[in-house]
Protein backbone atom coordinates (compact mmCIF):
# COMPACT_ATOMS: atom_id res chain seq x y z
CA UNK A 1 0.00 0.00 0.00
CA UNK A 2 1.05 3.50 -1.35
CA UNK A 3 2.04 5.76 1.77
CA UNK A 4 0.25 9.04 1.75
CA UNK A 5 2.28 12.18 0.82
CA UNK A 6 3.68 14.85 3.07
CA UNK A 7 0.70 17.46 4.18
CA UNK A 8 1.54 21.02 3.73
CA UNK A 9 -0.24 24.34 5.12
CA UNK A 10 -0.33 26.86 3.51
CA UNK A 11 -1.94 30.59 3.10
CA UNK A 12 -4.27 30.01 -0.32
CA UNK A 13 -3.47 32.11 -3.42
CA UNK A 14 -5.82 32.97 -6.17
CA UNK A 15 -5.47 29.64 -7.76
CA UNK A 16 -6.81 28.22 -4.69
CA UNK A 17 -9.93 29.61 -4.54
CA UNK A 18 -11.87 27.57 -7.24
CA UNK A 19 -10.95 25.07 -5.67
CA UNK A 20 -12.05 25.52 -1.93
CA UNK A 21 -15.60 27.62 -3.32
CA UNK A 22 -15.69 23.53 -4.94
CA UNK A 23 -15.45 21.50 -1.89
CA UNK A 24 -17.69 24.29 -0.02
CA UNK A 25 -20.54 23.58 -2.40
CA UNK A 26 -20.05 19.85 -1.85
CA UNK A 27 -19.37 19.84 2.09
CA UNK A 28 -22.25 22.83 2.41
CA UNK A 29 -24.71 22.12 -0.16
CA UNK A 30 -24.57 18.67 -0.59
CA UNK A 31 -23.55 16.61 2.20
CA UNK A 32 -24.50 19.23 5.31
CA UNK A 33 -27.21 20.61 3.74
CA UNK A 34 -27.08 23.60 5.07
CA UNK A 35 -26.89 26.00 1.59
CA UNK A 36 -29.12 24.79 -1.68
CA UNK A 37 -26.94 22.90 -4.12
CA UNK A 38 -27.07 25.47 -7.25
CA UNK A 39 -25.41 24.60 -11.15
CA UNK A 40 -22.17 26.27 -11.00
CA UNK A 41 -21.04 23.97 -8.22
CA UNK A 42 -19.52 26.86 -6.11
CA UNK A 43 -20.15 28.33 -3.04
CA UNK A 44 -18.54 31.54 -1.81
CA UNK A 45 -20.21 34.76 -0.05
CA UNK A 46 -19.18 37.95 0.51
CA UNK A 47 -16.94 37.99 3.44
CA UNK A 48 -14.39 36.27 0.34
CA UNK A 49 -12.96 39.82 -0.75
CA UNK A 50 -11.44 40.32 2.95
CA UNK A 51 -10.60 36.32 4.02
CA UNK A 52 -7.66 34.80 4.48
CA UNK A 53 -7.95 30.82 3.35
CA UNK A 54 -5.63 28.66 5.11
CA UNK A 55 -5.12 25.75 2.96
CA UNK A 56 -4.16 21.71 3.82
CA UNK A 57 -2.52 20.20 0.55
CA UNK A 58 -1.41 16.51 -0.41
CA UNK A 59 0.56 17.00 -3.45
CA UNK A 60 -1.18 19.47 -5.53
CA UNK A 61 -4.48 18.80 -4.28
CA UNK A 62 -6.50 20.71 -1.64
CA UNK A 63 -7.53 18.49 1.21
CA UNK A 64 -8.44 20.64 3.63
CA UNK A 65 -9.09 24.35 4.71
CA UNK A 66 -10.05 27.17 7.31
CA UNK A 67 -11.18 30.87 6.52
CA UNK A 68 -9.97 34.27 8.70
CA UNK A 69 -12.28 37.13 8.36
CA UNK A 70 -9.87 39.53 10.29
CA UNK A 71 -11.91 43.07 11.29
CA UNK A 72 -13.43 45.22 8.58
CA UNK A 73 -15.76 46.92 7.16
CA UNK A 74 -17.35 43.60 5.80
CA UNK A 75 -18.21 42.55 9.23
CA UNK A 76 -18.66 38.87 10.26
CA UNK A 77 -20.22 35.32 9.25
CA UNK A 78 -21.59 35.63 12.67
CA UNK A 79 -23.66 38.99 12.23
CA UNK A 80 -26.09 36.78 10.09
CA UNK A 81 -26.88 34.87 13.17
CA UNK A 82 -26.48 37.01 16.24
CA UNK A 83 -26.91 40.29 17.61
CA UNK A 84 -23.47 42.23 18.48
CA UNK A 85 -25.06 43.32 21.66
CA UNK A 86 -26.00 40.19 23.12
CA UNK A 87 -22.93 38.42 22.13
CA UNK A 88 -20.79 39.64 24.86
CA UNK A 89 -17.84 40.05 22.52
CA UNK A 90 -15.94 43.43 21.88
CA UNK A 91 -16.16 44.13 18.42
CA UNK A 92 -12.69 46.20 18.08
CA UNK A 93 -9.52 45.67 15.85
CA UNK A 94 -8.48 42.47 17.75
CA UNK A 95 -11.55 40.73 16.71
CA UNK A 96 -10.59 37.82 14.41
CA UNK A 97 -13.37 35.02 13.40
CA UNK A 98 -12.36 31.42 12.28
CA UNK A 99 -15.14 29.86 9.84
CA UNK A 100 -15.62 27.15 7.04
CA UNK A 101 -13.48 24.68 8.83
CA UNK A 102 -13.41 21.77 5.93
CA UNK A 103 -11.87 18.54 5.47
CA UNK A 104 -12.36 16.41 2.66
CA UNK A 105 -14.39 13.41 3.36
CA UNK A 106 -11.55 11.26 1.99
CA UNK A 107 -8.98 12.55 4.59
CA UNK A 108 -11.36 12.95 8.15
CA UNK A 109 -9.30 10.37 9.86
CA UNK A 110 -6.08 12.12 9.36
CA UNK A 111 -6.73 15.04 12.28
CA UNK A 112 -6.31 17.81 9.39
CA UNK A 113 -8.71 19.71 11.51
CA UNK A 114 -6.77 20.33 14.43
CA UNK A 115 -4.15 21.27 12.34
CA UNK A 116 -5.56 23.33 10.60
CA UNK A 117 -7.47 25.57 13.73
CA UNK A 118 -3.89 25.28 14.87
CA UNK A 119 -2.50 26.92 11.82
CA UNK A 120 -5.48 29.66 11.65
CA UNK A 121 -4.85 30.32 15.54
CA UNK A 122 -1.23 30.87 14.91
CA UNK A 123 -2.09 32.91 12.46
CA UNK A 124 -4.26 35.66 14.00
CA UNK A 125 -2.19 35.52 16.80
CA UNK A 126 0.84 36.76 14.19
CA UNK A 127 -1.90 39.38 13.09
CA UNK A 128 -2.35 41.04 16.39
CA UNK A 129 -5.76 39.45 17.57
CA UNK A 130 -6.46 39.53 20.90
CA UNK A 131 -10.02 37.52 20.89
CA UNK A 132 -11.14 34.92 18.38
CA UNK A 133 -14.79 34.45 17.65
CA UNK A 134 -15.99 31.12 15.74
CA UNK A 135 -19.46 29.35 15.32
CA UNK A 136 -19.30 25.70 15.14
CA UNK A 137 -21.50 22.99 14.30
CA UNK A 138 -22.89 21.39 17.27
CA UNK A 139 -21.29 17.89 15.75
CA UNK A 140 -17.85 19.17 15.70
CA UNK A 141 -17.92 21.55 19.22
CA UNK A 142 -15.53 19.30 21.18
CA UNK A 143 -12.70 20.01 18.57
CA UNK A 144 -13.58 23.62 19.14
CA UNK A 145 -12.87 22.95 22.75
CA UNK A 146 -10.13 21.30 22.38
CA UNK A 147 -7.72 24.03 20.71
CA UNK A 148 -9.47 26.59 23.66
CA UNK A 149 -12.70 27.74 22.16
CA UNK A 150 -15.33 28.07 25.08
CA UNK A 151 -19.49 27.70 24.10
CA UNK A 152 -21.49 31.55 24.49
CA UNK A 153 -24.36 30.54 25.37
CA UNK A 154 -26.09 31.21 21.94
CA UNK A 155 -27.29 28.76 18.80
CA UNK A 156 -28.52 29.55 15.30
CA UNK A 157 -29.76 27.48 12.68
CA UNK A 158 -28.92 28.11 9.19
CA UNK A 159 -30.32 25.79 6.79
CA UNK A 160 -30.23 22.09 8.13
CA UNK A 161 -27.33 22.96 10.28
CA UNK A 162 -27.28 23.75 13.86
CA UNK A 163 -24.24 26.58 15.20
CA UNK A 164 -22.93 27.51 18.42
CA UNK A 165 -20.94 30.82 19.17
CA UNK A 166 -17.76 30.39 20.06
CA UNK A 167 -14.55 32.46 21.30
CA UNK A 168 -11.39 32.97 23.10
CA UNK A 169 -8.61 35.01 24.05
CA UNK A 170 -5.23 34.53 21.71
CA UNK A 171 -3.24 34.82 25.15
CA UNK A 172 -5.02 31.64 26.26
CA UNK A 173 -4.89 29.16 23.62
CA UNK A 174 -1.48 28.29 24.00
CA UNK A 175 -1.04 25.76 26.55
CA UNK A 176 1.45 22.67 27.22
CA UNK A 177 -1.42 19.96 26.32
CA UNK A 178 -2.61 21.42 23.13
CA UNK A 179 0.60 22.08 22.06
CA UNK A 180 2.15 18.60 22.82
CA UNK A 181 -0.84 17.08 20.54
CA UNK A 182 0.11 19.95 18.09
CA UNK A 183 4.22 18.52 18.12
CA UNK A 184 3.30 15.48 17.33
CA UNK A 185 1.14 16.14 14.29
CA UNK A 186 3.43 18.32 12.95
CA UNK A 187 6.10 15.60 11.96
CA UNK A 188 4.56 14.58 8.84
CA UNK A 189 3.84 18.69 8.16
CA UNK A 190 5.49 21.03 6.12
CA UNK A 191 4.24 24.28 7.73
CA UNK A 192 4.46 27.42 4.29
CA UNK A 193 3.31 30.21 6.28
CA UNK A 194 5.45 32.80 6.48
CA UNK A 195 6.47 35.01 9.59
CA UNK A 196 4.18 32.54 11.76
CA UNK A 197 5.66 30.49 14.65
CA UNK A 198 4.91 26.96 15.08
CA UNK A 199 7.32 26.66 17.88
CA UNK A 200 6.97 27.60 21.74
CA UNK A 201 6.89 31.53 22.07
CA UNK A 202 9.50 33.30 24.13
CA UNK A 203 8.40 35.83 26.68
CA UNK A 204 8.30 39.48 25.66
CA UNK A 205 9.73 41.84 28.07
CA UNK A 206 10.30 45.17 26.18
CA UNK A 207 13.11 46.84 25.31
CA UNK A 208 12.31 47.75 21.88
CA UNK A 209 14.24 50.85 22.07
CA UNK A 210 17.33 49.02 21.45
CA UNK A 211 16.56 48.97 17.81
CA UNK A 212 16.91 52.65 17.91
CA UNK A 213 20.08 52.43 19.45
CA UNK A 214 21.43 49.67 17.95
CA UNK A 215 21.88 46.17 19.34
CA UNK A 216 25.22 46.36 18.54
CA UNK A 217 25.94 49.08 20.88
CA UNK A 218 27.36 51.30 17.91
CA UNK A 219 25.45 54.13 18.37
CA UNK A 220 25.11 54.56 22.16
CA UNK A 221 27.21 58.23 22.49
CA UNK A 222 23.40 59.99 22.82
CA UNK A 223 21.36 57.62 24.68
CA UNK A 224 18.64 60.46 26.23
CA UNK A 225 17.61 61.19 22.42
CA UNK A 226 15.21 57.60 23.06
CA UNK A 227 12.85 57.48 25.81
CA UNK A 228 13.08 53.89 26.91
CA UNK A 229 9.77 53.73 28.76
CA UNK A 230 8.50 50.00 27.92
CA UNK A 231 11.17 48.28 30.38
CA UNK A 232 11.07 49.70 33.96
CA UNK A 233 14.53 50.33 34.63
CA UNK A 234 15.27 53.10 37.49
CA UNK A 235 14.76 56.96 36.32
CA UNK A 236 17.94 57.69 38.98
CA UNK A 237 22.17 56.76 38.70
CA UNK A 238 22.99 53.91 41.05
CA UNK A 239 24.35 55.64 43.96
CA UNK A 240 27.40 57.63 43.84
CA UNK A 241 29.55 55.03 46.21
CA UNK A 242 28.47 52.60 43.51
CA UNK A 243 29.84 54.34 40.91
CA UNK A 244 33.05 55.23 42.89
CA UNK A 245 33.59 51.89 43.99
CA UNK A 246 33.12 50.37 40.13
CA UNK A 247 34.91 52.99 38.75
CA UNK A 248 38.05 53.19 40.84
CA UNK A 249 38.02 48.93 40.36
CA UNK A 250 37.28 48.12 36.81
CA UNK A 251 39.77 46.99 35.18
CA UNK A 252 40.81 44.60 37.85
CA UNK A 253 36.52 43.77 37.80
CA UNK A 254 36.81 42.73 34.34
CA UNK A 255 39.46 40.73 34.39
CA UNK A 256 39.41 38.89 37.24
CA UNK A 257 36.70 35.48 37.97
CA UNK A 258 33.83 37.00 41.03
CA UNK A 259 33.91 34.55 43.63
CA UNK A 260 32.43 31.50 43.04
CA UNK A 261 29.07 31.38 44.82
CA UNK A 262 28.94 35.11 45.32
CA UNK A 263 29.59 34.82 49.13
CA UNK A 264 30.29 38.17 49.80
CA UNK A 265 27.28 39.60 48.63
CA UNK A 266 25.16 36.35 50.01
CA UNK A 267 26.71 37.94 53.73
CA UNK A 268 25.96 41.48 52.63
CA UNK A 269 22.32 40.32 51.68
CA UNK A 270 21.76 38.65 55.06
CA UNK A 271 23.35 41.52 57.09
CA UNK A 272 21.19 44.18 54.79
CA UNK A 273 17.65 41.89 55.71
CA UNK A 274 17.90 40.35 58.88
CA UNK A 275 18.09 36.93 57.58
CA UNK A 276 20.79 33.69 57.88
CA UNK A 277 23.10 33.59 55.33
CA UNK A 278 22.09 29.66 54.75
CA UNK A 279 18.57 31.43 53.58
CA UNK A 280 19.79 33.13 50.74
CA UNK A 281 20.83 32.62 47.17
CA UNK A 282 21.90 35.11 45.05
CA UNK A 283 21.21 35.32 41.10
CA UNK A 284 22.00 36.84 37.87
CA UNK A 285 18.85 38.77 37.65
CA UNK A 286 15.63 37.27 39.13
CA UNK A 287 14.39 35.65 35.66
CA UNK A 288 18.01 33.41 36.18
CA UNK A 289 16.19 32.14 39.51
CA UNK A 290 13.03 31.71 37.95
CA UNK A 291 13.91 29.56 35.30
CA UNK A 292 16.38 27.92 37.81
CA UNK A 293 13.98 27.68 40.50
CA UNK A 294 10.66 26.82 38.71
CA UNK A 295 11.78 24.17 36.61
CA UNK A 296 13.34 22.82 39.41
CA UNK A 297 10.66 22.60 41.49
CA UNK A 298 7.26 22.65 39.66
CA UNK A 299 6.67 19.38 37.43
CA UNK A 300 5.01 19.07 34.36
CA UNK A 301 0.71 18.61 35.03
CA UNK A 302 1.40 20.19 38.52
CA UNK A 303 -0.85 23.07 39.95
CA UNK A 304 -0.13 26.46 40.12
CA UNK A 305 -2.20 29.50 40.91
CA UNK A 306 -0.95 32.92 39.39
CA UNK A 307 -2.28 35.88 39.76
CA UNK A 308 -3.96 37.95 36.45
CA UNK A 309 -3.11 40.52 35.32
CA UNK A 310 0.80 39.84 36.41
CA UNK A 311 4.54 39.75 34.84
CA UNK A 312 4.23 37.29 32.12
CA UNK A 313 7.60 35.64 32.66
CA UNK A 314 5.72 33.15 35.45
CA UNK A 315 3.03 31.63 32.95
CA UNK A 316 5.50 31.55 30.08
CA UNK A 317 8.13 29.58 32.28
CA UNK A 318 5.13 27.09 33.80
CA UNK A 319 2.97 26.89 30.69
CA UNK A 320 5.16 26.99 28.13
CA UNK A 321 9.17 25.68 29.22
CA UNK A 322 7.40 23.69 32.31
CA UNK A 323 4.10 22.24 31.13
CA UNK A 324 2.56 23.07 34.52
CA UNK A 325 -1.68 23.41 34.40
CA UNK A 326 -1.42 27.23 35.73
CA UNK A 327 -4.96 28.59 37.04
CA UNK A 328 -5.07 32.64 37.47
CA UNK A 329 -6.96 34.30 39.67
CA UNK A 330 -8.74 36.83 37.85
CA UNK A 331 -8.14 40.55 39.17
CA UNK A 332 -11.19 43.43 38.30
CA UNK A 333 -10.54 46.45 36.72
CA UNK A 334 -13.21 48.24 38.83
CA UNK A 335 -11.01 46.98 41.80
CA UNK A 336 -8.20 48.67 40.28
CA UNK A 337 -6.82 45.21 40.03
CA UNK A 338 -5.91 44.65 43.85
CA UNK A 339 -6.33 41.34 45.13
CA UNK A 340 -8.71 40.21 47.00
CA UNK A 341 -6.84 39.08 50.36
CA UNK A 342 -10.19 37.22 51.58
CA UNK A 343 -9.98 35.03 47.96
CA UNK A 344 -6.65 34.71 47.92
CA UNK A 345 -7.12 32.96 51.39
CA UNK A 346 -9.09 30.71 49.87
CA UNK A 347 -7.27 29.82 47.63
CA UNK A 348 -4.45 29.21 49.51
CA UNK A 349 -6.25 26.99 51.21
CA UNK A 350 -7.52 24.47 48.74
CA UNK A 351 -4.39 22.97 48.00
CA UNK A 352 -2.25 24.00 44.63
CA UNK A 353 1.37 22.88 44.11
CA UNK A 354 2.64 26.26 44.11
CA UNK A 355 1.04 29.88 44.25
CA UNK A 356 2.89 32.46 42.45
CA UNK A 357 2.56 36.52 43.40
CA UNK A 358 4.20 39.60 42.51
CA UNK A 359 3.96 41.84 45.23
CA UNK A 360 4.08 45.33 44.27
CA UNK A 361 2.60 43.56 41.12
CA UNK A 362 2.99 44.48 37.49
CA UNK A 363 1.64 45.95 35.15
CA UNK A 364 -1.02 46.87 38.04
CA UNK A 365 1.55 48.68 40.27
CA UNK A 366 -0.81 47.57 43.10
CA UNK A 367 0.44 46.31 46.59
CA UNK A 368 -0.85 44.24 49.58
CA UNK A 369 0.14 45.07 52.88
CA UNK A 370 2.58 43.31 54.93
CA UNK A 371 -0.06 42.18 57.42
CA UNK A 372 -2.76 41.56 54.94
CA UNK A 373 -0.78 39.42 53.17
CA UNK A 374 0.82 37.36 56.63
CA UNK A 375 -2.61 36.71 57.03
CA UNK A 376 -3.82 35.04 54.40
CA UNK A 377 -0.59 33.31 54.00
CA UNK A 378 -1.21 32.02 57.52
CA UNK A 379 -4.58 29.71 55.34
CA UNK A 380 -1.98 27.81 53.20
CA UNK A 381 -2.64 23.86 52.61
CA UNK A 382 0.51 22.27 53.76
CA UNK A 383 1.66 20.70 50.63
CA UNK A 384 2.12 24.15 48.96
CA UNK A 385 4.75 26.17 48.47
CA UNK A 386 4.45 29.90 47.65
CA UNK A 387 6.84 32.12 45.67
CA UNK A 388 6.46 36.48 45.94
CA UNK A 389 8.03 37.71 43.79
CA UNK A 390 9.17 41.44 45.50
CA UNK A 391 10.98 43.47 42.66
CA UNK A 392 9.32 46.41 43.61
CA UNK A 393 9.01 46.41 47.17
CA UNK A 394 11.17 48.85 48.16
CA UNK A 395 9.29 51.58 46.03
CA UNK A 396 6.76 51.00 49.17
CA UNK A 397 9.05 50.07 51.90
CA UNK A 398 11.61 47.59 53.00
CA UNK A 399 9.65 46.88 56.09
CA UNK A 400 6.64 45.48 53.67
CA UNK A 401 9.23 43.21 52.57
CA UNK A 402 8.62 39.10 53.81
CA UNK A 403 12.13 38.37 53.23
CA UNK A 404 12.32 37.40 56.90
CA UNK A 405 8.52 35.36 57.02
CA UNK A 406 10.13 33.33 54.43
CA UNK A 407 13.18 32.34 55.82
CA UNK A 408 11.43 31.23 58.92
CA UNK A 409 8.98 29.34 56.94
CA UNK A 410 8.74 26.33 55.35
CA UNK A 411 7.06 26.42 52.33
CA UNK A 412 7.51 30.49 51.53
CA UNK A 413 10.71 31.68 49.32
CA UNK A 414 10.72 35.69 48.29
CA UNK A 415 12.52 36.10 44.97
CA UNK A 416 14.16 39.91 45.30
CA UNK A 417 15.87 41.70 41.82
CA UNK A 418 18.38 44.77 42.75
CA UNK A 419 17.40 45.84 38.86
CA UNK A 420 14.71 48.21 39.55
CA UNK A 421 15.10 49.79 42.84
CA UNK A 422 18.89 49.63 43.09
CA UNK A 423 19.57 51.12 39.66
CA UNK A 424 21.09 48.06 38.94
CA UNK A 425 19.39 46.44 35.40
CA UNK A 426 22.84 46.33 33.46
CA UNK A 427 24.92 44.37 35.87
CA UNK A 428 21.89 41.20 36.72
CA UNK A 429 21.88 41.15 40.39
CA UNK A 430 18.72 39.17 42.59
CA UNK A 431 18.62 37.14 44.95
CA UNK A 432 16.17 34.26 46.54
CA UNK A 433 15.78 34.04 50.15
CA UNK A 434 13.74 31.26 51.82
CA UNK A 435 14.12 28.26 54.17
CA UNK A 436 17.54 27.02 54.68
CA UNK A 437 16.63 23.27 53.28
CA UNK A 438 14.91 24.66 50.29
CA UNK A 439 17.62 26.93 49.07
CA UNK A 440 20.25 24.23 50.14
CA UNK A 441 18.17 21.84 47.28
CA UNK A 442 18.26 24.71 45.01
CA UNK A 443 22.00 25.61 45.23
CA UNK A 444 23.54 23.29 43.57
CA UNK A 445 21.84 24.04 40.13
CA UNK A 446 22.59 27.72 40.06
CA UNK A 447 26.43 27.28 38.04
CA UNK A 448 29.59 28.85 39.70
CA UNK A 449 30.34 32.30 38.50
CA UNK A 450 26.86 33.02 37.64
CA UNK A 451 26.60 36.52 39.36
CA UNK A 452 29.98 38.63 37.61
CA UNK A 453 32.12 40.36 39.68
CA UNK A 454 30.82 43.65 38.63
CA UNK A 455 27.39 43.04 39.98
CA UNK A 456 28.90 41.62 43.26
CA UNK A 457 30.60 44.32 44.05
CA UNK A 458 27.69 47.17 42.47
CA UNK A 459 25.38 44.79 44.83
CA UNK A 460 26.92 44.94 48.03
CA UNK A 461 27.98 48.41 47.79
CA UNK A 462 24.22 49.60 46.85
CA UNK A 463 22.95 47.78 50.19
CA UNK A 464 25.01 50.20 51.86
CA UNK A 465 24.10 53.37 50.32
CA UNK A 466 20.49 53.09 52.01
CA UNK A 467 19.77 57.16 52.49
CA UNK A 468 20.36 57.73 49.23
CA UNK A 469 17.98 55.17 47.58
CA UNK A 470 15.60 55.96 50.21
CA UNK A 471 15.92 59.50 48.84
CA UNK A 472 14.83 58.36 45.04
CA UNK A 473 12.31 56.07 46.41
CA UNK A 474 10.62 58.69 47.73
CA UNK A 475 11.37 61.38 44.48
CA UNK A 476 9.57 58.36 42.42
CA UNK A 477 6.45 59.04 43.87
CA UNK A 478 6.57 62.57 43.09
CA UNK A 479 7.06 61.89 39.62
CA UNK A 480 4.72 59.15 39.16
CA UNK A 481 2.22 61.28 40.18
CA UNK A 482 3.18 64.00 38.19
CA UNK A 483 2.96 61.52 35.33
CA UNK A 484 -0.29 60.18 36.39
CA UNK A 485 -2.07 63.84 36.35
CA UNK A 486 -0.12 64.67 32.83
CA UNK A 487 -2.07 61.01 31.59
CA UNK A 488 -5.24 61.73 32.95
CA UNK A 489 -5.61 65.47 31.03
CA UNK A 490 -4.70 63.21 28.20
CA UNK A 491 -8.10 61.01 29.01
CA UNK A 492 -6.33 57.83 29.81
CA UNK A 493 -7.29 56.37 32.89
CA UNK A 494 -4.70 55.78 34.93
CA UNK A 495 -4.42 52.62 37.67
CA UNK A 496 -3.10 54.31 40.88
CA UNK A 497 0.46 52.65 41.70
CA UNK A 498 2.98 52.57 43.78
CA UNK A 499 6.45 51.91 41.84
CA UNK A 500 8.37 53.19 38.93
CA UNK A 501 5.17 52.63 36.53
CA UNK A 502 1.67 52.92 35.51
CA UNK A 503 -0.56 50.56 34.11
CA UNK A 504 -3.21 52.95 31.78
CA UNK A 505 -6.54 52.39 30.09
CA UNK A 506 -6.70 54.34 26.38
CA UNK A 507 -9.74 56.37 25.59
CA UNK A 508 -12.23 54.07 23.32
CA UNK A 509 -11.98 57.63 21.00
CA UNK A 510 -8.61 57.19 20.15
CA UNK A 511 -6.22 54.82 18.69
CA UNK A 512 -5.57 51.27 20.50
CA UNK A 513 -2.28 50.35 22.21
CA UNK A 514 -0.95 49.19 19.17
CA UNK A 515 -1.58 52.01 16.85
CA UNK A 516 -0.23 54.26 19.53
CA UNK A 517 2.81 52.03 20.23
CA UNK A 518 3.69 52.78 16.70
CA UNK A 519 3.42 56.23 16.56
CA UNK A 520 5.67 57.30 19.71
CA UNK A 521 7.88 54.63 18.05
CA UNK A 522 8.35 57.47 15.16
CA UNK A 523 9.06 60.25 17.83
CA UNK A 524 11.24 57.77 19.87
CA UNK A 525 9.41 57.11 22.70
CA UNK A 526 9.20 53.69 23.95
CA UNK A 527 6.18 52.17 26.01
CA UNK A 528 4.60 49.04 26.30
CA UNK A 529 1.51 47.15 25.12
CA UNK A 530 -0.04 46.10 28.39
CA UNK A 531 -2.51 43.42 26.83
CA UNK A 532 -0.58 40.50 26.78
CA UNK A 533 0.01 40.43 30.17
CA UNK A 534 -3.67 39.62 31.48
CA UNK A 535 -6.60 38.14 30.24
CA UNK A 536 -9.13 41.04 30.34
CA UNK A 537 -6.80 44.16 29.95
CA UNK A 538 -7.68 44.31 26.85
CA UNK A 539 -6.25 46.02 22.96
CA UNK A 540 -6.34 49.40 24.65
CA UNK A 541 -4.08 49.05 27.90
CA UNK A 542 -0.46 50.31 27.87
CA UNK A 543 2.25 50.51 30.43
CA UNK A 544 4.82 53.05 30.72
CA UNK A 545 8.09 53.73 32.84
CA UNK A 546 8.40 56.06 35.22
CA UNK A 547 11.20 58.87 34.24
CA UNK A 548 13.01 61.96 35.53
CA UNK A 549 11.24 65.20 35.36
CA UNK A 550 12.17 66.18 31.75
CA UNK A 551 12.06 63.08 30.08
CA UNK A 552 8.25 62.38 31.91
CA UNK A 553 7.72 66.41 29.98
CA UNK A 554 8.89 65.17 26.74
CA UNK A 555 7.39 61.66 26.76
CA UNK A 556 3.74 63.75 27.81
CA UNK A 557 4.56 65.84 25.08
CA UNK A 558 4.85 63.43 22.24
CA UNK A 559 1.65 61.36 23.75
CA UNK A 560 -0.37 64.67 23.46
CA UNK A 561 0.75 65.48 19.86
CA UNK A 562 -0.42 61.72 18.90
CA UNK A 563 -4.01 62.37 21.00
CA UNK A 564 -4.35 65.82 19.16
CA UNK A 565 -3.55 64.08 14.87
CA UNK A 566 -6.81 63.30 13.28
Amino acid sequence: MSQPSQIAVAIADDRDRQSIYAIRHDVYGRELGQHAENADGLLRDTLDEVNTYIVATEGRTIVGFISVTPPSAHGYSLDKYFDRVNTGLRFDRGLYEIRLLTVVEAARHRQLAALLMYAALRYVESQGATTIAAIGRLEILRLYERVGLRRRGLRAQAGAVTYELMSANVQDIRTPHREAIIRRLERTVEWRIPAVSYRHPVCYHGGAFWERLGEGFESLEHPEAVINADVLDAWFDPAPAVLSRLAGLLPFALRTSPPTHAEGMRRAISESRGVPIACVLPGAGSSDLIFAALRHWVAPGMQVLILDPMYGEYAHVLEHVIGANVQRMLLKRERHYDVDVEVLAEELARGYDWVVLVNPNSPTGRHVDRDRLTAALAATHPRTRVWIDETYVDYVGSTESLEAYAAASTQVLVCKSMSKVYALSGVRAAYLVGPAALIDELRPLVPPWAVSLPAQIASCEALCATRYYESKWRDTHTLRDELMRGLERLGWRVTPGCANFLLCHLPRSGPTAAELLEAARARDLFIRKAGPMGSDLGPRAVRIAVKDRATNARALAILTEIAQRP
